[in-house]
């Protein structure tokens, strides 16, 4: 299993490909990071559709304010 890493900075609005960093080692330097497994705990593969439904999900639970505090507004 490996994990697969996408890195943004603050301030860059990811409209062009040079704002982000991709790879499969963590990116310590980077405002904000997703990592995505190639296998979860079930062994199968995530999906584009896997990946977009959990990215809507934190999308929400930080936009309700229900789950968290953070960030501040």
């Amino acid at each position: 299993m490996s994990n697969h890493f996408i890195a943004i900075n603050r301030g860059k609005s990811g409209s062009k490909i040079s704002d982000m960093t991709f790879g499969t080692s963590s990116s310590a330097a980077s405002d904000f990071e997703l990592r995505i497994g190639d296998v979860d705990a079930q062994g199968k593969v995530p999906t584009d559709k896997d990946v977009m439904m959990a990215l809507e999900a934190f999308k929400m639970a930080i936009l309700s304010r229900l789950y968290t505090t953070f960030p501040p507004l």
